[in-house]
């Protein structure tokens, strides 16, 4: 048993014990009456007046708390960040000289300087030290000593104090450190300019520099200079704020926006996801090879799979690098902080996350990713108009993911006027689904000990074809159970237990329905026979005999020597959408390649990816695979369109300009 495990056993039975007294007055104990943690919780969720709330209560009720000091600390930075900087003061200054820590001395050198009190601010100061720092405080004591060398009229040690800041920061203050640079060159002349440029030549202080140049000579009409300048900075800058400013600049020369025929892509290179994230850069690069003459760059930023380096790997490609779209991001979570981003700048974001609800968000979001509604509607297609199955049970796993694949597939039935006849859930770690299948066939799981195992009910009088039948009288091909299809939205290990205890328990001739988890050999391997004859959906078929996706396995399998998954065919969808779409001579704007996406139809993508929707959704084909004992085979079929009118075609480019808002 693991420590983890022994420690949660020795919690319980400490407060299941007769002595589970001492833990409640453990609970009860002053220090949780001085904590400061609901109003650290509330400043960190940006909720700064029930902060303040919180802290004046706290030093009003408890003047004897130990964290009396820490209050008045926590109360000064929030005055600063509202500006009310003689507030900040006075709570700064009731700490004692001995009980001031270097956060609280950054803190008063920056309120006293706000008050005009600069010489005690500078005494201060300088008995700190950079090393001290770090985050947002870092920045706050680089900036606060380069206003007071400034004050002392000392630019040039000012900028020295900016390099060093440039390289130590995090990357979410560079822009204020950069921004603070430029409004220092600007009251430099024409010498002093001429050596800090040989000074910071190889510096992170030269973008700074190179950005100056470019802006001075677009100030005297020299706008070839300014572009020549301008570009090379976008070319090679690292900070964001260098790119975007190179950019205006680029602006202002053409008279129009400026934008470089490149595409952005933000993946998780490095870190425990960097294998899918290699995968799909694996798809776009085979798709950019398939086009030597192309001229479009494929610019990727790495991820980590953190949420908030993603968006700002958005944002730098979007008002930076200035790209005509972005693929990514991968992960969710980082998709839809991203999606805010890329709609403010008016760029499309091609996404490959699955998750619900991401294009319906903005005019400019599409996205490229199987999901659930369009596996479960293909699976209800095929199950009602095809098999004419009518009766349906659904076994899924109690997570987010069967839960969402239940409900839709329950909804996708019944609208086609199928019923649901079961719905029961297992423990994602479960190996015996007893109880869940004898409540399906309509036993007592709890009975007294009997052999449950293939028993048919003694049934009353059937209809078979319409033909009253006793229980005896049953066909062999009749299901055991009152329902015609199961329906299990799991993983293929999950599977390989299930379909033996089916059997096991006398629940034949039923149809076996699955999603895109069971694409796995290890399920044939395991379980073959079980679930032999079973059909579930996916959105690539490697073997498929299609020509577009047969001919990408061929050249992906001869490129990287292995198979391609349904990874790097939709990342090679998403790349060779973009790439078609800029070849077309009306297509040079990120508008108008958003117009082109949302009229995109008729694309023969290896994963079934036709155009999108009014919401910006993958139109698509997904596939439907049938298990045999060792292999598995694709379904050829095509559900019947419904009819549509010219008036539903009107209709459906209006919600265009509707639904994408």
């Amino acid at each position: 048993m693991s420590r983890f495990m022994l420690f949660v056993l020795f919690m319980l039975c400490i407060v299941a014990s007769p002595q589970s007294a001492i833990a409640v007055e453990l609970m009860a104990t002053p220090q949780a009456k001085y904590s400061l943690q609901p109003a650290k919780t509330y400043y960190a969720a940006g909720e700064t007046e029930a902060a303040l709330s919180t802290l004046r209560r706290h030093i009003i009720e408890l003047p004897d708390s130990p964290n009396l000091f820490a209050a008045y600390t926590l109360m000064g930075r929030i005055l600063l960040e509202q500006q009310r900087n003689s507030d900040a003061l006075f709570y700064l200054q009731r700490i004692t000289v001995e009980q001031r820590s270097d956060e609280v001395k950054l803190l008063l050198v920056d309120a006293l300087g706000r008050e005009q009190q600069q010489g005690e601010a500078s005494s201060i100061l300088y008995t700190l030290d950079a090393t001290q720092f770090s985050g947002s405080d870092l920045s706050r004591y680089y900036l606060l000593k380069v206003e007071d060398l400034c004050n002392r009229q000392q630019p040039l040690q000012a900028l020295v104090v900016l390099h060093s800041a440039l390289q130590q920061v995090d990357k979410s203050d560079q822009e204020t450190i950069f921004n603070r640079s430029q409004a220092i060159l600007n009251q430099l002349n024409e010498g002093e300019v001429a050596e800090v440029s040989f000074m910071f030549a190889t510096s992170a202080l030269n973008e700074a520099i190179s950005l100056f140049s470019a802006q001075q000579a677009l100030n005297h009409g020299d706008s070839e200079g300014a572009r020549s300048r301008a570009q090379q900075l976008l070319a090679c800058a690292q900070i964001l704020a260098a790119k975007v400013g190179a950019a205006t600049i680029l602006d202002q020369v053409d008279g129009q926006p400026w934008q470089q025929r490149a595409v952005g892509v933000v993946l998780p290179l490095t870190g425990r996801y960097a294998p899918f994230g290699q995968l799909v850069q694996q798809g776009i690069e085979l798709a950019n090879s398939s086009l030597p003459q192309n001229s479009v760059r494929f610019i990727y930023r790495d991820s980590q799979a953190d949420p908030q380096l993603a968006a700002q790997a958005v944002d730098e490609l979007v008002n930076g690098d200035r790209v005509l779209a972005v693929i990514g991001p991968l992960m969710a979570d980082g998709a839809q902080q991203s999606i805010a981003i890329a709609e403010a700048a008016q760029v499309p974001l091609l996404t490959l996350s699955h998750r619900r609800g991401l294009p319906e968000q903005g005019e400019y979001i599409f996205r490229n990713s199987l999901t659930t509604q369009q596996q479960v509607d293909a699976l209800a297609d095929y199950a009602i108009d095809k098999l004419g199955l009518n009766t349906y049970a659904i076994l899924s796993p109690d997570s987010r993911a069967g839960r969402e694949f239940a409900q839709q597939f329950a909804l996708a039935i019944e609208s086609r006027g199928g019923d649901i006849e079961h719905r029961m859930t297992f423990a994602e770690q479960s190996t015996d689904f007893r109880r869940q299948l004898l409540l399906m066939k309509g036993e007592d799981p709890d009975a007294p000990t009997e052999d449950h195992t293939k028993q048919v009910p003694a049934a009353e009088d059937e209809l078979v074809d319409g033909e009253a039948v006793t229980a005896q009288e049953r066909p062999d091909w009749l299901p055991t159970v009152d329902f015609e299809a199961l329906f299990i939205p799991a993983y293929a290990e999950n599977v390989a237990l299930i379909a033996p205890q089916l059997a096991y328990y006398g629940i034949e001739n039923v149809q076996l329905l699955g999603m895109n988890g069971w694409n796995s050999p290890s399920l044939i391997q395991q379980a073959g026979r079980y679930t032999r004859g079973a059909i579930f959906s996916d959105g690539f078929y490697s073997a498929s005999v299609e020509p577009q996706v047969a001919n990408f396995v061929d050249d992906y399998s001869q490129y990287f020597a292995e198979t391609p998954s349904i990874i790097e065919a939709q990342a090679y969808d998403c790349a060779n959408i973009l790439l078609s779409l800029l070849e077309q001579s009306q297509v040079t704007t990120a508008k108008s390649l958003r117009d082109a996406l949302s009229m995109l139809h008729d694309f023969e993508g290896v994963t079934g990816v036709q155009g999108f929707d009014a919401q910006g959704e993958a139109k698509r084909r997904p596939v439907l695979l049938k298990m045999g004992r060792r292999h598995l085979e694709q379904l050829q079929w095509t559900p019947t369109p419904e009819p549509s009118s010219d008036d539903d075609l009107v209709e459906k480019v209006d919600l265009y300009q509707t639904n994408k808002r």
